[in-house]
């Protein structure tokens, strides 16, 4: 029998954050296991793939999590193989990549079979660096880039085969932060204090992303079978190029930032964001902010300037969060959050939810201490032709989730309607928001998970006290 104050807290939990737990599994797994998740909406199921020192498990459940089925296998040796780092998905048929020296192990759950197999792939990277992996429409992607080129390379995995494609961005001028002209490789291979070199930052819409995510200056978005790369090095333009991935051809766009008058250049920072078929520019100093929208063909649909004096579309006051959702500081004038922004990693956050469109503007800064976790493990790929495993794609909520911790962050909050009118009220808590402060409370919980499914997001984690997997629910 469960521990009575263990309920009595649990419910305490509930009522406090909005959230329902749903379920309490016993999958029989190591508290120390790494987990990652593949949600098939039109199946109404998700899959969980836990990793631990020995075994790996794969457990589906459908829309209510009961158990539909389940396969173990002995995990690949780790002086092999390092890390999962994305997954393709055929039918039944589910395939986990884990990376090694010279090649990637493609690791087959066949649920229809009720088995699992190995492949081993060979991927020999000469003068290359990795600065992307991930799964688009159920098939991994790992883009490459051709040292001192405009060249990528992309490696396609899908049924544990793999196909190489390449794309020539040779006619495209890029320009660096000196406002001069460059190379792709120029560009991607920099790095700051916020932002390691080789990679674009996945922004996706199973999670409001947070501005800890937004505020890097190399982006890549999906948006139907095409990958949308966003540029931010330069303060006059966003660059951005699109690669569709069903026959790899090529769309190259430049988009004019806001414009002062007077002042140098270069005493401006800028970023920006896509939100379906708009762009989001923002272009700051230590006085003086612009929010411009416009739509794919660079024409202005709106435009907001932010001073010294009360912001008239801001749906919030402005917040400052030290490391945590329970350390909050309420800032009382204009010209303090444009001086933090300034300061810090200037960044723009866009979703829209029930027909209105949320904005978060604000400005987050570098880890607050020396601990590594900027640049540790971010290193991916080499000359050598090792490929090192990183975060998951798929883990990108979880990402999202922890986004903040070790950061300071000041931010406002605006709500629009769809043609980005200014609407009044108050911004609404979402689901998201209750799972950040949920976690926060909720330390025992172990391999942590987080997605969407119906609608309703999802997390979930081993708890020690009770020895089971559980999973919560929470409504925005």
């Amino acid at each position: 029998m469960k521990n009575p104050i263990y309920l009595l807290i649990c419910l305490i939990c509930f009522s406090s954050f909005s959230q329902e737990m749903v379920k309490s599994v016993n999958l029989g797994i190591s508290k120390n296991a790494q987990v990652f998740q593949v949600v098939q909406e039109d199946k109404k199921q998700v899959a969980l793939f836990f990793s631990a020192k020995i075994n790996a498990l794969s457990v589906r459940f459908d829309e209510n999590f009961n158990v539909i089925d389940s396969l173990k296998t002995k995990k690949p040796s780790s002086k092999e193989y390092d890390d999962i780092v994305g997954y393709s998905l055929t039918g039944n048929k589910y395939y986990a990549y884990w990376s090694g020296s010279g090649n990637v192990l493609a690791q087959c759950y066949d649920f229809d079979a009720n088995q699992v197999t190995e492949t081993s792939i060979p991927i020999i990277l000469e003068k290359e660096k990795i600065i992307k992996k991930i799964t688009v429409n159920n098939v991994f992607y790992i883009v490459s880039i051709i040292k001192n080129t405009d060249i990528l390379n992309f490696y396609v995995l899908k049924d544990g085969l793999i196909e190489k494609k390449s794309i020539d961005l040779t006619s495209q001028s890029f320009l660096g932060r000196d406002d001069k002209t460059t190379t792709l490789w120029d560009l991607v291979s920099s790095s700051t204090n916020f932002e390691k070199p080789y990679s674009f930052q996945t922004i996706a819409n199973e999670t409001p992303p947070s501005l800890a995510l937004s505020a890097n200056k190399h982006k890549v978005y999906v948006k139907g079978n095409s990958l949308i790369f966003t540029l931010d090095d330069n303060c006059r333009f966003t660059q951005t190029f699109t690669v569709n991935l069903t026959d790899f051809s090529l769309n190259i766009k430049m988009f004019a930032q806001p414009t002062f008058q007077g002042g140098d250049v270069f005493s401006y920072d800028s970023n920006s964001f896509l939100l379906d078929d708009k762009i989001i520019l923002m272009k700051n100093n230590y006085d003086f902010m612009k929010i411009t929208i416009k739509d794919r063909e660079d024409k202005q649909i709106k435009e907001f300037l932010v001073n010294d004096q009360e912001i008239s579309f801001k749906n919030s006051d402005i917040h400052q969060e030290n490391g945590s959702a329970k350390s909050l500081r309420i800032l009382d004038k204009s010209s303090q959050l444009l001086r933090k922004i300034n300061g810090n990693n200037p960044a723009i956050s866009l979703y829209e939810n029930d027909g209105k469109i949320y904005m978060i503007i604000g400005g987050v800064s570098n880890i607050q201490q020396n601990n590594g976790m900027m640049f540790g493990g971010g290193m991916i790929g080499g000359f050598s032709g090792v490929i090192i495993g990183v975060a998951l794609t798929s883990n990108y909520s979880l990402n999202n989730l922890n986004s903040y911790k070790q950061r300071k962050v000041v931010y406002i909050n605006c709500l629009f309607d769809k043609d980005f009118n200014h609407v009044n009220g108050e911004v609404q808590k979402t689901a998201f928001d209750k799972v950040r402060a949920f976690s926060e409370t909720k330390e025992n919980l172990t391999a942590p998970v987080l997605f969407k499914l119906n609608s309703n997001l999802y997390y979930g984690g081993f708890d020690k006290e009770v020895g089971n997997y559980l999973f919560f629910k929470f409504k925005d």
